[in-house]
């Protein structure tokens, strides 16, 4: 029997696997960080499962109440509101990794991936709701801001402080990669080795079972193209994407993305989507971001220094699909 799940992504994955006798296939599903969280577990043995079941959906919460910029309460929206005062505020270790992830990003994509402009994307979140273009001047000041070094931690690394008011932290790049990775890892550590986890779209999965099978998604890119009929047989990897496809807004006759370059603090206004595959989701999802943000000349130089990665960026222009760049995805 084969089942498929549809993921709302700027395409859609269609995750197909077929029940065997030696194994049975159970999916559960909660909601976290806004989206599906979604988790399927492949077993010959259920015993035990509804446990790590909660157990995991319980790290997705905490890890949630650490790395969330709309819970006014989270470990990261309370550094934000101490910005540029000097103090400094208790975090537990996740919240430093994911920041120890992003720098390099940072430093790896000359500052196209950049987690510290949280205040850009208030603004284009304003603009979304009002209809309102922010004001460019402002938006490029805090973006030329953003560009120095304002993440400190404490001496023992147990404590987190923005040095400057102009920084504030949003995790939206690379946030859901990381939390499916921990969720996945969880699940691995507590002997269910057989796991697929969906963070909204974000899909970190192990192989299929102890035979070694693998996981076949397809390809649905909206607009009908030859691309949706290709399917990917994938195990021990991550996936994620992005673009401008679902969370976008019009103003007047331009569409803008819910992507922004932090180094001028705009939406992006092109139709570039991006699929990356890794071995990491923390790596796949910030990847995928960046990808629909750097001219292709410099996605290229990036991908030398990432030889274990596969990425797949497109455009619509004038209705027609574009393929900018294909590494080893199709």
């Amino acid at each position: 029997m084969i089942k498929k799940i549809n993921f709302l992504l700027p395409f859609i994955l269609l995750i197909s696997y077929q029940n065997v006798a030696q194994s049975v296939k159970y999916t559960f599903e909660t909601s976290r960080m806004g989206s599906p969280f979604r988790i399927v577990v492949s077993t010959n043995d259920s015993l035990g499962i509804s446990k790590v079941i909660q157990s995991s959906f319980d790290l997705a919460r905490d890890l949630e109440a650490q790395l969330s910029d709309y819970q006014i309460h989270s470990e990261l929206s309370q550094v934000n509101v101490r910005a540029g005062t000097g103090e400094f505020f208790p975090i537990h270790s996740p919240l430093k990794e994911i920041l120890c992830v992003a720098l390099q990003a940072e430093d790896l994509t000359q500052g196209a991936l950049n987690v510290k402009l949280g205040r850009l994307v208030q603004a284009w979140r304003k603009t979304r709701k009002d209809k309102i273009l922010p004001d460019e001047k402002e938006l490029r000041k805090i973006a030329a801001a953003i560009q120095g070094k304002c993440i400190e931690f404490s001496e023992d690394s147990t404590k987190l402080r923005l040095a400057n008011r102009a920084c504030q932290l949003d995790l939206g790049s690379l946030g859901k990669g990381f939390v499916a990775q921990k969720v996945s890892d969880h699940l691995i550590n507590n002997s269910w080795p057989y796991v697929l986890v969906d963070a909204g779209g974000k899909i970190c999965m192990t192989s299929l079972d102890k035979m070694g099978g693998e996981w076949v998604l397809g390809l649905e890119i909206p607009g009908g193209t030859a691309i949706s009929d290709q399917m990917l047989s994938l195990k021990n990897c991550s996936i994620a994407s992005s673009g401008k496809t679902y969370q976008q807004v019009q103003i007047a006759d331009q569409v803008y993305s819910h992507v922004l370059d932090p180094r001028t603090g705009m939406a992006l206004t092109h139709g570039r989507s991006a699929t990356a595959i890794a071995p990491d989701g923390t790596l796949a999802d910030w990847l995928a971001t960046a990808a629909t943000i750097m001219p292709i000349r410099e996605i290229e130089k990036l991908l030398v220094k990432l030889p274990n990665v596969r990425l797949l960026v497109w455009e619509f222009k004038a209705g027609k699909l574009n393929i900018l760049l294909n590494r080893n995805l199709l």
